[in-house]
């Protein structure tokens, strides 16, 4: 009977060390984890890459619905992709075994909130009567576009156009994309090795399931929901330790010099001329360390554009309440790259 007593202390701290356990993967990964004003429908916008982190789902339908918030109507788009990745105008569509114009960037140029058609992408493919591919993708920096036109070079475009924003100095430096949610979605990203030189470094895990879960809500029952808990705890971590390393200006020039000269490089292998467009973010002018790092790689700077037809009393170029080009703006910034690409004559 002496040795019952033990026994049962043993099992007390046990269950109450797992009860404890148990909430705090509740706390830590639920209950201190907000939820986002948008739904998803369809196929997955993007899939998991153990190079990249993510790349667009291909030859995929996803719709992304906003309801109305503060400042800003209900909106939803459409997101079609051919059987690389790029966006198009609806179902089945496949790419083309050679383009004239290959864009990479981020939101502003894959076309956040907006049908593809309304895209700059696709606007100055009609402009110019010119075959696009946008291999564009939300979140995406200097890193990825760079990796994703390697990808694609077969597509032996004439040109190039890299739509670069501000926040790309910083994305490119940063292990973790700009996400919806307050922990890691796991990207490529710019490291130095041990003779201090630039090389780019894998994603840390795979973000990709980790957010796509979370937004299905898809971990209801017991074993889903300790295994995504105790991933979104993990991905909690990474974001904590990805923030508190933040990189100073020097590092972040290094990086933009680095990636640059790689997509010139590898522009230059292609036979392609390469065009980098700044898209400025609510008029902003572009970070000074882009002077210092952009060498004799053609620049557009859309910047005094903008606020020209601010001045002139033009329509919003951006969505209320968000920092994105809205139709108004995608058709300036296509209006603006196709008299530059008629000038200089790029797609002779």
């Amino acid at each position: 009977m002496k040795k019952a007593k033990p026994l049962k202390t043993v099992l007390l701290v046990l269950v109450s060390t797992i009860a404890s356990l148990l909430l705090g993967i509740e706390i830590a990964a639920y209950l201190t984890v907000p939820g986002i004003a948008m739904s998803s429908e369809g196929d997955a916008l993007v899939i998991y890459d153990p190079e990249m982190g993510a790349i667009p789902n291909p030859s995929s339908h996803n719709r992304r619905i906003y309801p109305a918030i503060k400042d800003r109507k209900a909106f939803a788009f459409d997101v079609y992709t051919n059987d690389r990745g790029a966006r198009v105008d609806g179902p089945g569509e496949r790419s083309p075994p050679r383009v004239d114009i290959l864009t990479v960037g981020d939101s502003f140029t894959w076309g956040y909130a907006l049908e593809n058609p309304q895209t700059y992408a696709r606007t100055v493919g009609r402009e110019l009567e010119a075959s696009v591919s946008n291999l564009a993708m939300a979140s995406y920096g200097t890193t990825q576009s760079l990796q994703i036109l390697r990808r694609n070079r077969d597509l032996a475009p004439k040109l190039v156009v890299y739509g670069m924003i501000a926040h790309h100095f910083e994305r490119n430096v940063m292990p973790c994309a700009p996400s919806y949610y307050p922990f890691c979605l796991d990207v490529s990203h710019v490291v130095q090795d041990e003779q201090d030189k630039p090389r780019i470094a894998l994603p840390w895990s795979n973000g990709v399931r980790r957010l796509q879960q979370q937004l299905s809500g898809d971990y209801y029952n017991p074993v889903s929901w300790l295994t995504h808990g105790i991933d979104v705890i993990q991905g909690r971590i990474e974001y904590a330790r990805a923030t508190f390393d933040e990189a100073d200006e020097a590092r972040k020039d290094r990086a933009m010099s680095f990636l640059l000269r790689e997509m010139e490089r590898t522009a230059a292998e292609m036979g392609t001329q390469l065009l980098i467009v700044y898209l400025p973010t609510n008029y902003w002018a572009p970070p000074a360390g882009l002077a210092r790092v952009i060498g004799n790689i053609r620049l557009l700077d859309l910047t005094e554009s903008f606020q020209r037809n601010k001045e002139a009393g033009g329509p919003n170029p951006y969505i209320v309440g968000d920092g994105h080009p809205s139709a108004a703006g995608n058709a300036l910034i296509a209006s603006e790259i196709a008299k530059y690409i008629r000038r200089e004559g790029l797609l002779k």
